[in-house]
């Protein structure tokens, strides 16, 4: 593994690098309140078929390190495209969880050209509207940052009603009371005419526990707009199925990138 930081006019990006650099890239973006570590029950999987870049988004959680906020979805293309650029990648794979998989999808809309697959894992918004009990759920942990709170939520977004994994449970508690979030861009809903001329290949992956939207009609959805889709509802999991279903996500995915 190696960690670099890359210029942009938002701010130096960290990303983390696994496996062979001769591969063509894959790039990872992590949920909201999370950061590039989330990735870690997937990786030796994903690194047997591409060299992987897992990207701190730029005013989260995680090392990146902002000087201006991302306050709208041409911002956070921008800041994808500057990172691309910087490291001289014409064309990626692109993957996201949860927020990270709404601003890959706004990246790929804006620039389909510099996405070869697109992988959406319980993409936030993008295809249903939130339910308001999110909301009810993350604010307290985001306002009053204590492990009860902070478990609570995490047992929500679980399949299996589990806090998250002991390895990654204290940096995640760490994040929420310490850090100043600066990630203005709320996931939305995307409009049905942004896809007229989208034909990026592109996998979803939504638990059929799904609490933050209805799973079976944010397939639907899915599938009315994207022609190039392959879709999956993963049996027993949840918001954290890149975590607590890393085994069926990393054989969907290696399956899909070696087509």
């Amino acid at each position: 593994m190696t960690s670099r930081y890359i210029p942009t006019t938002f701010g130096d990006t960290h990303v983390l690098c696994f496996g062979d650099t001769s591969k063509k890239p894959l790039f990872l973006l992590h949920g909201m309140t999370m950061s590039s570590t989330m990735w870690f029950p997937n990786m030796k999987q994903l690194i047997q078929e591409r060299c992987v870049y897992a990207v701190d988004v730029m005013g989260d959680f995680g090392k990146s390190k902002p000087e201006f906020a991302i306050k709208n979805r041409r911002d956070a293309h921008q800041w994808i495209l500057e990172v691309l650029n910087a490291m001289q990648f014409n064309k990626v794979d692109l993957a996201g969880h949860s927020m990270g998989g709404f601003l890959s999808l706004n990246f790929s809309l804006a620039y389909p050209d510099r996405v070869s697959k697109l992988m959406l894992y319980a993409p936030a918004g993008t295809f249903h509207r939130i339910s308001l009990k999110f909301f009810t759920k993350i604010y307290p942990a985001l306002l009053f940052h204590t492990e009860l709170w902070i478990d609570n939520a995490f047992k929500w977004f679980s399949g299996k009603g589990k806090p998250l994994d002991p390895v990654f449970r204290a940096q995640v508690i760490a994040g929420y009371r310490h850090a100043k979030p600066l990630l203005q861009v709320m996931p939305s809903v995307f409009d049905k005419e942004e896809f007229q001329r989208f034909n990026v290949p592109t996998l979803l992956l939504i638990g059929d526990k799904e609490v933050i939207y209805p799973a079976k009609k944010a397939v639907e959805n899915a599938q009315n707009l994207i022609p190039n889709l392959e879709t999956h509802l993963i049996a027993g999991a949840s918001h954290s199925l890149t975590m607590e279903h890393a085994d069926v996500v990393n054989k969907l995915t290696l399956q899909f990138l070696k087509k």
